[in-house]
């Protein structure tokens, strides 16, 4: 067993989180020592406690070759803190994740790395917003990346926004890979992994719980140069992306929002306390030594080709908005096929919607 395969075995221990796995290489100098550690030894090992050591003690072997068979399968690629691909921005943070299961694309490097989080409710007021700062993006042609989290709202509209203008996406997880595979399943996770990355620190199938939320915050943040924050409450998971970018001295920018609005609570509490309040793409550009020209963006809408239920769904819409309950009626397609064409027409670039779940040609 090497080092790399005995850490991606770690990884898959239950309760074994990135800083006891660190802890642990740390100590015993080789993630192949772990595992020839004694209980005792594995004992003496703050955070540690008997579970832990007797889950190290008893791992089954079977299981990391089937976890290794199942990835390569898939095309998904396992990459460790030891390789050399593992990306540099992040092995710096306080807490590496060891492993990261890495679908789509390669990581690329560039010259920056934009996280973007906010609310899941988002509104139209964000979903301008974003327009606005990623066209803005593509458009001063540097080479970038923008970093979410696939959940609902804010960071589906990043993801979507980026495809769109042709910027490479990295989608951060929650749950493992095998979660949403295969891709095609969910048209976001799908446009993702042909334009960009899915990546996941939890191993395969490990499912979606409550504490991997903060873990994989903390990962987008780590991934990022600097994070913007889009409608976020009082008590938003979004802040807490924006704490571990303090932590790890990332650049926190936020986009203001109306005092009357709860969903703006927490981005103007931000600018408050010093981040800086952002309107623009540039805006963000001014705080690093990148050189930008403007750029005509690609409008790909011409040659897009769609499937015949796509046809159908833009057919039916107009440049008036039209609720989705008439497009359900008037097309006969199931309410889950439905959600899934808008969501792709969307990312094609074809169609807008609109608050209230009304959509419109664009």
């Amino acid at each position: 067993m090497t080092d790399r395969e005995a850490i991606i075995a770690l990884n898959m221990i239950d309760g074994l989180g990135s800083v006891k796995i660190n802890r642990l290489t740390g100590h015993f100098k080789s993630a192949v020592n772990i595992f020839l550690a004694s209980m005792d030894e594995l004992l003496d090992i703050d955070g540690i406690g008997e579970n832990i050591a007797i889950q190290i003690k008893k791992f089954n072997f079977e299981n990391l070759e089937n976890e290794l068979k199942d990835a390569e399968q898939k095309n998904i690629k396992i990459l460790t803190i030891f390789d050399n691909e593992y990306p540099k921005i992040l092995k710096n943070i306080y807490d590496p994740p060891p492993v990261l299961y890495v679908a789509g694309k390669e990581l690329i490097n560039t010259d920056l790395n934009l996280g973007i989080v906010g609310t899941r409710a988002a509104d139209d007021y964000a979903q301008k917003t974003l327009e606005k700062i990623i066209d803005e993006a593509a458009k001063s042609g540097i080479n970038m990346a923008i970093i979410s989290g696939m959940a609902r709202g804010v960071d589906a509209i990043a993801h979507i926004n980026a495809i769109k203008n042709n910027i490479f996406t990295v989608a951060v997880l929650g749950y493992g890979l095998n979660t949403i595979f295969p891709f095609k399943k969910n048209p976001l996770a799908y446009e993702i992994f042909l334009n960009g990355a899915l990546i996941s620190e939890f191993p395969l199938n490990a499912i979606a719980t409550k504490q991997n939320f903060p873990r994989r915050n903390r990962v987008i943040s780590g991934l990022s140069n600097c994070v913007l924050i889009v409608e976020a409450g009082e008590k938003s998971g979004a802040l807490i992306t924006a704490d571990y970018a303090l932590e790890q001295g990332r650049d926190v920018f936020a986009v203001p929002g109306s005092i009357f609005s709860e969903k703006s609570k927490g981005t103007n509490n931000l600018i408050k306390q010093g981040a800086k309040l952002v309107d623009s793409f540039y805006d963000i550009l001014e705080e690093y030594e990148i050189k930008y020209e403007m750029a005509d963006v690609v409008d790909n809408k011409k040659e897009v080709s769609l499937t015949d239920d796509e046809k159908i769904i833009f057919n039916l819409l107009s440049y008036d908005k039209k609720h989705i309950d008439n497009i359900l009626i008037e097309s006969n397609i199931d309410i889950t096929k439905l959600n899934s064409i808008l969501t792709v027409l969307e990312m094609k670039g074809l169609i807008k919607q609109l608050s209230g779940k009304n959509f419109i040609k664009i």
